[in-house]
């Protein structure tokens, strides 16, 4: 097999990994459930407009002959879009550690802020070992994470079918609720755009960073999309993971979990435990799966970061490791409690609506060299975010209490990625 040919799966598996994520394993199934067959279809449609969208960002790298930080600090004059890309990728980092550590870690550590605050030290070591020793060999590792992450979902669903009696009663309301036919709603399609947007990963310029490390001998098409395909074989496999999980309990508690958004899900994620303590194989089964779909999102994450500061600071790719380590770090110390935690989730969450317009700024600088269907799907995908974005705001202000600081924090992001250029030095562009 050459080269070009092997580097294609290899990165067919990148893609699968970083935009399965934890959110995949507990959310996707969530939304199908809430939604049925007509939000499905909703999310299908979502999908592909923002999977075309990620093949334009990184073909027009590919093409434009300038490295994806550059467009920002050089062609387009930026630099604050590319610093506020770097502010979500820090904190998303902050908290998602945790998580991910703690899907296998949480059985004996437990869920609580010392737990959380040693699961992100434990995950950021290993972070910085693998971005720092690994270096040309991290995306080999990223990808061999992602092949372990499919076998593992596919094994996990595979013994939960096999492995647990079967609950006539549940496994039908779960079976109804999936076909089931809906009308259409600002609050579902919201939802299906939301959902779609995590699924395919916009927000963090990964897609911009791919299309500077692959060139023209590369399919983007085949990649991105053959990837992004994979994850959604990866969400339908969890939802029988996560069904025939539940069925274990009462009908109570899946509705519970289906109704109870985010918070629902991640309270069903740390009750796994207790519902499948007659199962030990099934819950490190699950666990191992939740871990693998938490680092190959987080190492890719960490690498458009790490490049980030590399290009910004120019000091070597171990200075720019542990500057983002650091920083991270220092954001994960403040929101190791988990009420913080939540409130820097909803932050992270409302700002990617606003970062994935600026990852699309190089796409629209470059409209001249965009079709009438590119100019369609482009301005689709913006109308989207912007849309979503507001209303993710809106939201958090609504709800008060700590989610006022998400929404203050996201406004600070929006503002200074908007207009802080001139507060950014220049060297970059001179």
């Amino acid at each position: 097999m050459d080269e070009v040919k092997k580097w294609t799966i290899y990165l067919i598996f990148l893609i699968a990994g970083y935009t399965t994520g934890i959110g995949s394993i507990g959310l996707f199934p969530q939304f199908w459930f809430k939604y049925g067959l007509t939000g499905m279809a909703l999310y299908l449609v979502f999908l592909a407009i923002l999977t075309y969208v990620a093949i334009l960002e990184t073909e027009s790298v590919m093409k434009s002959g300038y490295y994806f930080v550059e467009l920002y600090t050089k062609l387009s004059r930026r630099p604050a879009m590319i610093i506020s890309i770097f502010a979500v990728i820090a904190t998303f980092l902050s908290y998602y550690t945790s998580n991910t550590m703690l899907s296998i870690l949480s059985p004996v550590l437990g869920t609580g802020t010392f737990a959380r605050l040693i699961a992100k030290i434990l995950m950021f070591a290993i972070l910085f070992l693998i971005l720092t020793r690994a270096k040309e060999k991290t995306f080999t590792i990223m990808a061999l994470g992602s092949i372990l992450l499919v076998v593992a979902v596919a094994v996990t669903a595979v013994t939960f079918k096999v492995v647990i009696p079967e609950n006539t009663t549940l496994l039908e309301t779960a079976k109804e609720m999936v076909v089931v036919r809906q009308g259409i709603s600002f609050e579902m399609m919201r939802a299906a755009a939301e959902r779609a947007i995590y699924s395919v990963g916009l927000g963090m310029a990964f897609y911009l960073m791919l299309g500077s490390f692959i060139n023209e001998r590369f399919n983007a098409k085949v990649i991105i999309g053959t990837g992004i395909l994979l994850q959604l074989l990866i969400g339908v496999l969890s939802t029988l993971a996560i069904v025939y999980g539940i069925s274990l309990t009462t009908p109570e508690r899946f509705i519970h979990y289906v109704s109870g958004g985010e918070e629902g899900a991640i309270q069903l994620m740390g009750d796994l435990p207790t519902i499948l303590s007659d199962y030990p194989l099934l819950l490190a089964l699950i666990g191992l799966s939740t871990f693998f779909a938490g680092v190959t999102s987080l190492l890719p994450t960490a690498e458009v970061g790490l490049q980030i500061l590399d290009s910004v600071l120019r000091g070597g790719r171990n200075r720019a490791a542990t500057y983002l380590v650091a920083v991270s770090t220092a954001i994960g110390i403040i929101d190791s409690p988990p009420s913080i935690a939540e409130m820097m989730l909803r932050a992270v969450s409302t700002a990617l609506f606003f970062t994935a317009i600026y990852e699309l700024y190089p796409v629209l600088a470059s409209r001249k060299k965009l079709s009438a269907l590119d100019l369609a799907v482009v301005a689709t995908a913006a109308i989207l975010f912007a849309v979503g974005g507001i209303y993710a705001l809106i939201g958090v202000f609504r709800e008060g209490s700590l989610y006022v600081v998400s929404g203050i924090l996201v406004g600070i992001l929006l503002l200074f990625g908007s207009f802080g250029n001139n507060l950014v030095a220049q060297e970059a562009a001179e």
